[in-house]
């Protein structure tokens, strides 16, 4: 209880120490030291300062968001199939001989340090809202816009734990009074009903468009974004999970078609403004095209943006993406090497033609097909593939991502490089040393890809001072080609709306330039979610809501899963390239329990409210 009670007297507009977050021109506002309130409210470039802190409150899973300590290379990708954690560390990248139980407490923190601040704060600003020298077509809006911000805290809890207490006026701290602060939780229907319909009543009150200045500001799109996507998870528990402590947790089954028509109306609503495109300022190059997306040199301003993070060094709010998972030769001098696509992700990406994404390194007879570049295995492949992640051979920065197993000689010998890339592991031939590794990626040990591939989606290129902190490539919190695989997956669901899904998913592949399909399930709608939306935070996510994180790698699930690796080997004969997999890469196999999807909460929460109940399957 005592948090609870060191929360509620820590009132907003007492005393604020505000900074600023550096994230726009808006975003930029001067910092203000000690302001009481009634300074606060007369001002409204100072309410609008308070605005920046609430923005800055929201957890928005972004670049340097891992789990625990940042070495441990747990976020979304690496803890769904997408991808594997490069360096040699527990409590999941090492030990291949173990198993990786997923941990309880995965991706969630104390709600009364993480998220119940931000929403306090959101009503404390509410409420105060109402007497601010405003006009009233100010306050609406700003009433919206802060809502907006409330409405994303709560998603991200109920995704968590499912239901949670909804608290959406000021609570007042009165020492007889203690159990008016002990708010027992919600239904978890409850809290998405009331995320759904607060983004579909804002929306409203929202601009379709902000000016320059406010650009990076929640606006119409944002709250319908967020109302698609919050039905779609809803609509899906619905479907796919069960009830259990009367509703606290999971949604009952007759609710899932008025969610998926909610999550259908709302991406329908987005599309519908005509305020966003798909990107497409390079329709001869698919692969350059879909990269720039996500790049700095687009810095968001691409038009497929709906809501996004932006950065600034000189604000003091640079990231470290690029330090952390830069391939190994481009490190400069540490760290890097961070996430890993699996080859199963790798495959995932089908030919142009349509075809199964398998990669085909055989003959007809069984023998191994010789590449001049190892980059040529990849002939062929969806151009999105090229964009999101380095291949072996792919080119960077004026050279190329260059990995290899080891070497072979004419007599079939196998020299297996068994150090880092920069450790001196050579071998003389013919009068020419090689290094037996290439100089990104090679053997099993040391910080280096251990499945022959690096995420390529998001890193800049074009950054020179690799350090941390000197990233600034904005983070895609919404943008529409979600809305169209959101509005595909509810139409689908919904049933008899097939058209409407196929025309949505072959909007994405037209753009991405693979064939167009003839006819669309729900096997399609998530393998081109998986695709379109990879490394973006949405996979473990999807998985989760989906209920199939359980089931056998073999099943399309987690358990048993440790992520395959792709080994280029050179031959020393004639210089060409052959390839080997394995699935035994120095990586534990996965158990994800029935009760992982949800998280337990914290310990410390409970302990402060007794009228909390623990999710099923976790001991208080």
């Amino acid at each position: 209880m005592n948090m609870i009670i060191k929360n509620i007297k820590e009132i907003l507009c007492g005393v604020l120490l505000l900074t600023a977050v550096g994230c726009s021109d808006y975003l930029d506002k001067d910092p203000y030291d000690i302001i009481t309130p009634d300074k606060v409210w007369e001002d409204p470039k100072i309410i609008n300062s308070v605005l920046v802190n609430l923005y800055d409150k929201m957890y928005l899973e972004q670049f340097n968001d891992w789990y625990r300590d940042s070495w441990r290379l747990m976020n979304p990708a690496t803890m769904s199939d997408e991808a594997q954690g490069s360096f040699q560390k527990d409590p999941l990248f090492d030990n291949p001989n173990a198993t990786y139980t997923y941990e309880d407490n995965l991706f969630g923190e104390e709600y009364t340090k993480r998220w119940y601040p931000g929403i306090r704060n959101c009503n404390d600003f509410l409420a105060q809202l109402k007497d601010a020298a405003l006009d009233e077509s100010e306050k609406k809006a700003l009433d919206a816009e802060v809502r907006f911000i409330r409405a994303w805290h709560y998603f991200s809890l109920v995704k968590r734990y499912g239901g949670l207490p909804l608290v959406t006026e000021p609570q007042v701290y009165d020492p007889n009074n203690l159990e008016s602060l002990q708010t027992p939780r919600n239904k978890e229907v409850e809290v998405y009903d009331f995320i759904v319909n607060e983004c579909w009543e804002i929306a409203e009150a929202l601009p379709v468009n902000r000016d320059a200045s406010g650009k990076y500001r929640a606006d119409k799109g944002s709250a319908l974004a967020l109302c698609s996507r919050a039905a779609l998870y809803a609509g899906s528990i619905a479907k796919y999970g069960t009830v259990q402590l009367d509703g606290v947790i999971g949604i009952p089954s007759s609710e899932a078609h008025r969610f998926f028509q909610k999550a259908f109306d709302a991406s329908n609503a987005v599309i519908g403004l005509g305020k966003y495109a798909l990107y497409e300022s390079k329709p001869d190059d698919r692969a350059q095209n879909y990269c720039d997306i996500f790049t700095k040199t687009t810095n968001g301003d691409n038009g497929e943006y709906i809501f996004q993070k932006q950065y600034s060094v000189s604000g003091g709010t640079g990231h470290d993406w690029d330090k952390r998972n830069a391939p190994f030769s481009y490190r400069a001098g540490g760290w890097g090497c961070g996430v890993a696509p699996t080859l199963e992700m790798v495959e995932e990406y089908e030919y142009t033609d349509g075809t199964d994404g398998k990669l085909m390194f055989t003959n007809s007879d069984g023998s191994l097909k010789r590449f001049e570049n190892p980059l040529d295995l990849f002939e062929g492949k969806d151009p999105r593939l090229f964009a999101s992640v380095y291949l072996p051979g792919s080119p960077c920065k004026g050279s190329f991502i260059e990995v290899r197993r080891g070497l072979i000689t004419p007599s079939g010998e196998k020299i297996e490089s068994t150090k880092q890339p920069d450790a001196g592991e050579t071998y003389e031939y013919n009068g020419t040393v090689y290094n037996v590794s290439g100089k990104d990626a090679g053997s099993d040990t040391g910080d280096q890809s251990k499945t022959g591939f690096y995420q390529k989606k998001f890193w800049d290129e074009t950054l020179q001072d690799v350090n941390m902190g000197k990233s600034e490539t904005p983070w895609v919190v919404f943008r529409l080609g979600e809305m169209y695989l959101n509005l595909a997956e509810a139409a689908i669901e919904l049933g008899g709306k097939d058209n409407e899904a196929l025309e949505a998913i072959n909007k994405i592949r037209a753009r991405a330039g693979i064939k167009l399909l003839e006819s669309v399930d729900i096997p399609k709608v998530r393998h081109e979610r998986k695709v379109e939306l990879a490394f973006e935070g949405h996979r473990f996510w999807d998985m989760k809501r989906w209920r199939v994180a359980h089931l056998d790698v073999t099943q399309g699930g987690l358990n048993n899963f440790r992520g395959s690796a792709l080994y280029p080997w050179y031959n020393l004969g004639d210089g060409k390239y052959t390839f080997e997999t394995t699935d035994r890469t120095p990586k534990q196999v996965r158990l994800f329990l029935e009760r992982n999807y949800y998280t337990k909460i914290h310990d410390n929460d409970m302990k402060s409210n007794p009228k909390w109940i623990q999710n099923p399957g976790y001991t208080n």
